[in-house]
């Protein structure tokens, strides 16, 4: 071919410049999409999908655009109508292993399907961070994190040497788009410099505030020891380490010091993942023990004086439409959503809502625990159950994906 023909004479020539050149425009040609496939995403349900991240194996995709793997950073991905961007992700299946999988935040109508085509662009703007978190040294080893919609944060060893002990997950609620966990840590240094206790984060200033009482519960979603009834819990997480950190996927670890649970040495490893555009927290957790074949595990949500606890799907939903601390915040929903395939059973225990799962050591268990807000996109009890159904529906029948020449 006359391509390899100049090829071969550029390298007769020695001339290492024009053949560094050549190769240059040749990668460039593969990089831009001249040989590149559109990748069909297709919504098998009969109703519109929110906001959602799926993931793509990334070998599939360096493949199609015959790109060399260490190009996989500069991969960018667009709607193949519109040409519009794709908010994507480098994330590896393995802690601190090298990147496996693209992560495209997309939304598909029902039925609906969606055309998309990859490029290399090197030189491409950086995405805007859809979700956040950090360890907050600042303030007692608080560890918060957030997309949109939702804020959360736990509390780490700083904390329980003040005597106040909580394994269980806090919730903030805001009405805004904005990533807040900054802002409302600088508002409470400000509120405690000018002893001015309408700063604080516990006041609602338009964006949203924290209004839920976590305390020694399980909060949205914490997790215990199951037996006789009660919840036998850890104490505050000893380390946290940040494995995704956006621009649409936040995920960390946190580890606990083992704990005596019915005479069982128990410790636990929790990994929680948010992603952009839902309310919902993957956790998934792994308990370690000995001198017993399987233990009861369970995740859980706080039902407050005042809440009401429903089912709407036994062992697989739970939801709570909870009362805050304030009475004129509205109220705060949590819920927990895990698919059958974990065999979870629900119930009602220890002022809580509860799913159990029975595991050998080192089994993990899988679930989703959130929260929404009457005073922002939840406004019904309704509303937010039908958001933790639609949410395991869209579980169950995930995006279709399928590579086609265009």
């Amino acid at each position: 071919m006359k391509g390899n023909g100049a090829f071969r004479m550029l390298v007769k020539k020695g001339s290492a410049t024009t053949c560094s050149a050549f190769l240059a425009i040749l990668f460039f040609a593969f990089a831009s999409g001249v040989l590149a496939q559109n990748l069909i995403l297709t919504n098998p349900l009969n109703v519109d999908r929110s906001e959602e991240v799926i993931e793509i194996p990334l070998k599939h995709v360096i493949e199609h655009l015959r790109l060399a793997p260490n190009a996989a950073k500069s991969i960018v991905a667009e709607d193949s109508a519109t040409g519009v961007r794709i908010a994507s992700q480098l994330d590896s299946s393995k802690p601190d292993a090298t990147p496996d999988r693209l992560l495209l935040l997309v939304h598909l109508p029902a039925r609906g399907e969606e055309r998309i085509r990859f490029r290399a662009d090197p030189n491409a703007p950086e995405q805007r961070a859809q979700v956040f978190g950090r360890a907050v040294l600042e303030r007692l080893d608080d560890f918060a994190w957030e997309n949109e919609d939702v804020a959360y944060r736990m509390y780490g060893p700083a904390l329980q040497a003040t005597g106040e002990i909580s394994s269980g997950i806090d919730v903030w609620s805001k009405r805004v788009p904005n990533l807040v966990i900054d802002t409302f840590y600088r508002r409470a240094v400000e509120a405690e410099r000018t002893n001015n206790p309408d700063l604080s984060y516990h006041i609602d200033n338009g964006q949203g505030l924290d209004s839920y009482d976590v305390g020694p519960t399980r909060g949205c979603g914490g997790t215990a020891v199951f037996a006789d009834g009660r919840f036998i819990v850890s104490k505050n997480y000893t380390s946290v380490r940040i494995l995704d950190n956006g621009p649409i996927r936040f995920s960390f670890e946190l580890s606990y010091a083992s704990w005596k649970a019915n005479g069982i040495e128990v410790s636990e490893t929790k990994r929680i993942t948010l992603d952009a555009g839902t309310h919902l927290n993957r956790v998934e957790s792994t308990y370690t023990f000995q001198a017993a074949a399987t233990l009861e595990l369970a995740a859980a949500i706080a039902v407050h004086e005042g809440a009401s606890a429903e089912f709407p799907v036994a062992g697989s939903i739970a939801s709570v439409w909870d009362t805050p601390q304030n009475p004129s915040a509205g109220k705060i929903a949590t819920g927990l959503v895990a698919l059958p395939t974990e065999h979870a059973r629900t119930l009602v225990a220890a002022g809580h809502a509860a799913m159990v799962f029975t595991r050998h050591s080192g089994e993990p268990f899988i679930y989703f625990a959130g929260s929404g807000w009457s005073k922002a996109d939840m406004p019904t009890k309704q509303d937010w159950n039908n958001y933790l159904k639609l949410q395991l529906n869209m579980l169950q029948h995930p995006i279709e994906i399928r590579w086609s020449q265009r």
